[in-house]
């Protein structure tokens, strides 16, 4: 008697890399649709792009004070102003760009730490700003003692400032997938980026 492959196929059930296939479809869905911030380029966050920038602007130009100090060639403290000018553009283009992603991101928005990372952030911009301008008269007699002090203060805000930036991603799965800290994520944990229902939910 003649075996009819499709009678075979409706007994053994539905062949279960029917599903595996849904699955890898809903996962690359997700993964065109990005992590769901205002500001970015193809669902890739601008944010994290630019922020090492001012960071490593500012830190470098931390670097330079103590360099000018011990030494006390001018060229270390020209080279830490123009360095604390480019800290300060950048910063403020990673603090929009970080804005933007709050304001479109709603689990950002209910954690403390996010406020706490954008608010210290806010400051050491500020703080860079007026670093600046004691120092753009002359900037070798602004190094000694305001703005060597306040480039140590801003190296401290950057690093709790980063800190709490990887806290948010690490921990809380900000901005890592448009269903972490959403309602359909305790559903269908396929929509977290490697199907763990524990990101973000703490």
């Amino acid at each position: 008697m003649a075996r009819d492959p499709g009678r075979e196929r409706v007994e053994a059930g539905p062949d279960p890399r029917h599903g595996d296939a849904a699955r890898h479809g809903r996962r690359y869905r997700a993964y065109l649709s990005g992590t769901g911030s205002a500001a970015a380029i193809r669902g890739h966050p601008l944010h994290p792009m630019i922020v090492p920038l001012p960071i490593g602007a500012l830190v470098v130009a931390f670097g330079f004070d103590i360099a000018f100090i011990m030494t006390q060639d001018p060229f270390f403290a020209r080279a830490a102003m123009i360095l604390l000018g480019v800290g300060l553009a950048t910063g403020a283009l990673a603090a929009v760009l970080g804005l933007m992603e709050m304001m479109s991101l709603s689990r950002a928005r209910t954690l403390g730490i996010a406020w706490m990372h954008g608010v210290g952030n806010l400051v050491a911009i500020f703080l860079t700003l007026a670093n600046f301008l004691i120092r753009h008269p002359d900037p070798a007699g602004g190094v000694v003692p305001a703005g060597v002090a306040i480039s140590g203060v801003v190296l401290l805000l950057l690093l709790v400032g980063g800190w709490l930036g990887g806290e948010m991603t690490y921990r809380h799965g900000v901005g890592v997938s448009p269903g972490v800290g959403s309602e359909r994520e305790a559903a269908d944990t396929d929509h977290l980026p490697d199907g763990r229902p524990d990101i973000g939910k703490s």
